[in-house]
């Protein structure tokens, strides 16, 4: 019985170690991909830009100067 305890330990303690460097590596990933700034514009097609905003949010200055740059023209 104390066999299988200590085997049940360490598959437990391999999972959880393996599950902090997945977590470290991804974020590592998502850091270098949001350091793109095209990753962080909100065009259509973009994978990113919500996990992007997580990490790096648009203050309310960079939002208006990006709608009054692309804002469509009236005429």
């Amino acid at each position: 019985m104390n066999w299988s305890v200590a085997v049940a330990s360490l598959v437990l303690a391999s999972f959880l170690l393996y599950g902090c460097q997945s977590t470290q590596h991804s974020s590592a990933e998502l850091a270098q991909i949001c350091a793109d700034p095209n990753n962080r514009l909100p065009t259509p097609g973009n994978l990113y830009y919500d996990e992007c905003q997580a990490i790096h949010p648009s203050s309310a200055h960079g939002l208006a100067r990006r709608y009054f740059r692309e804002a469509p023209v009236g005429y």
